[in-house]
């Protein structure tokens, strides 16, 4: 399933045979680069790395953004690991060879690269420097590959023709052409390996992406002060990794502190999402192209931001938070989502996602005790505040958060009022209260009208949507009671709510979905479902406790069993969004943000400040 290295400009999807798939850059999810590498060893025959003979393991080296790919044979081990610095903007490789054998091995080592550039490739060429590095440039952008070890042999060509790098690489000899022009360039580097018995080599393979103003000498001595630098480059790195997440623990629950399991995914889990956070403010939903979730949802932007802020790390919520003032429409709500850069994508309305990001700044707030916060982005607040009150008293309809039906959703109330709740509360750190009186009075209208008008008698719940009424079990109705608030955690309309979305579900693997007629991806269990109705068990298990009703101890067991199968599913430290309800392999995007922000929230130690 591979995993992902970046800082918060570049990114790059490795693959599982360890091959580099694409690169995002200059910013994360935007622009996409296909690099489509492979590495191949060649002694009288190809062996390609995706070949069946090749066993092959990978994770996550601890407490740092290094992934590991080992591909084993019955003569060599070759290890790659790869890494993006946080100071430069380059890929790093480094390739371990270990001879197993008794004896000395000979052979050819290739790294073959078939990269479109951009988000609508044109016209590229391919070509190859004195200096002993591959270019690749259109007339935005260039992307350099070199290495530390000295280059043996190259190939310029086109990947469907006579010239193409891959046919050399089948062939086992590289014919050195110094340029191609075309759509579909290719290039192959190779290395001729010697290793004694027992031995082992190293070396790096660095790729650097820029923009390109026809000089390529900017990129090529980039290349060397890397090459020069690259230890200090890489410690500086470590160092930044393990000060993020050093002091962790502090921030887990008691009874999980000491589980090292939970401990090792929740430093995965902060370093997974602080790489889907770009430069500019904009947080990546998820960086996967099938489903394309490379785009800023404000809804998921906001539960990542409180997963971050729990955790201590404040300066990348609010830079988030600029970034969705600067996006923000006239009217006070935002669009469904945006590419990083800030540009609308798609534009349908789900009005969720304006109550989502008051709560989340709310919770920021709340945690940081930063009055000039709150002035700084009282017009924002004010304007969504607004916004969401003439929703609120007009129960408008919009698209749900699943961005499949149109309605009055039970989630999307839920969310309003968090909103406006939170909003009002943040009144308070600007002397506004006086002014913002309406929505003190929106805020008892909903607690009021929303129980009344989503509950359905006959089956003691409440239901999915009104206008139109849908009385489908969803797990997203949880959201009028947790996080957000509206009903009582302990209401006991709301407690059977939670009990027919548990049993509504029958998977072979177990787990929550969202509904039970789901057919996203077939239709399967999702950690960000399992999650919620876990957290939601465990907080009436805390309220039933308090009022020494006997019934607690039942939801907590529920709670644990629960958070225990997501415990289950965990990949390299990643969270998915969906589990394949038969196979209980990932499905859908890998890592999803929102699925590892669920799983911080949960092991947060007191879950009592992101409620309103």
């Amino acid at each position: 399933m591979g995993g992902i290295v970046g800082n918060n400009s570049l990114l790059a999807k490795i693959g599982d045979y360890g091959e580099i798939e694409y690169l995002f850059y200059p910013q994360v999810g935007y622009e996409t680069h296909f690099f489509d590498s492979a590495l191949a060893v060649y002694d009288k025959k190809v062996k390609w790395h995706w070949d069946e003979d090749w066993d092959i393991s990978q994770k996550y080296i601890e407490e740092t953004n290094i992934f590991k790919t080992i591909l084993e044979d019955d003569k060599i081990i070759l290890t790659i690991k790869d890494f993006v610095p946080i100071s430069h903007n380059v890929l790093i490789r480094r390739v371990y060879i270990k001879n197993k054998l008794d004896k000395k091995l000979n052979f050819k080592l290739f790294f073959y690269e078939n990269l479109r550039i951009g988000e609508n490739p044109i016209t590229n060429t391919v070509k190859f420097l004195e200096d002993g590095c591959i270019v690749k440039y259109n007339g935005k952008y260039i992307f350099c590959i070199g290495s530390d070890k000295k280059i043996d042999s190259f190939q310029c060509g086109n990947r469907y023709s006579k010239t193409s790098a891959y046919i050399d690489i089948e062939n086992g000899i590289l014919k050195e052409h110094k340029e191609s022009s075309g759509l579909l360039t290719d290039s192959a580097i190779s290395w001729n390996i010697k290793i004694d018995e027992k031995r082992s080599l190293a070396f790096n393979i660095y790729i650097l992406p820029q923009r390109f103003d026809g000089d390529f000498s900017i990129i090529t001595e980039q290349l060397r002060i890397i090459m020069n630098n690259s230890e200090n480059i890489k410690n500086l790195s470590m160092n930044y990794w393990k000060n993020i997440i050093g002091d962790i623990k502090r921030f887990i629950h008691p009874e999980l502190r000491q589980n090292r399991e939970i401990y090792s995914i929740t430093k995965r889990a902060l370093m997974t999402l602080l790489m889907l956070c770009d430069k500019e403010g904009g947080i990546i939903a998820a960086p996967s192209l099938h489903p394309d979730y490379r785009y800023v949802w404000g809804r998921d932007g906001a539960y990542i931001s409180v997963a971050l802020d729990l955790f201590g790390i404040r300066n990348i919520p609010d830079r988030f938070f600029e970034f969705m003032s600067k996006i923000q429409n006239a009217d006070g709500s935002w669009l469904q989502n945006y590419y990083v850069n800030g540009k609308p994508r798609l534009t349908a309305i789900q009005i969720d996602q304006i109550g989502s990001i008051l709560w989340a700044m709310d919770v920021h707030y709340r945690l940081s005790g930063d009055r000039t916060f709150v002035e700084r982005y009282w017009n924002m607040i004010e304007k969504a505040a607004n916004y969401l009150r003439l929703v609120a008293l007009n129960f408008t309809p919009c698209f749900d958060l699943w961005e499949e039906k149109f309605g009055v959703f039970a989630y999307t109330m839920g969310a309003i009022y968090a909103g406006l709740k939170c909003a009002y509360s943040m009144s308070k750190a600007v002397n506004k209260r006086d002014k913002v009186k309406d929505w003190g009075k929106t805020i008892e209208f909903l607690k009021h009208e929303v129980p009344k008008r989503f509950y359905l008698e006959d089956e003691e719940r409440f239901a999915k949507s009104i206008n139109p009424l849908d009385k489908t079990i969803d797990t997203s109705i949880l959201g009028l009671s947790y996080p957000f608030n509206l009903i009582d955690v302990d209401d006991e309309r709301m407690i059977k709510t939670a009990e027919a979305i548990e049993k509504a579900f029958k998977y072979k693997v177990g787990g929550i979905g969202r509904y039970p007629e789901d057919i996203y991806f077939g239709g399967n269990p999702w950690i960000i479902t399992t999650l919620w109705l876990s957290l939601y068990y465990r907080r009436l298990y805390n309220v039933l406790k308090e009022k020494e009703d006997n019934r607690a101890d039942i939801y907590l067991q529920k709670s644990k069993r629960l958070f225990n199968w997501v415990m289950k599913y965990s990949f390299n430290g990643l969270f998915p969004e969906q589990i394949h309800k038969e196979l209980g392999v990932p499905m859908s995007a890998i890592p999803l943000g929102w699925s590892n922000a669920m799983f911080l929230i949960y092991v947060y130690e007191n879950d009592n400040v992101i409620i309103p």
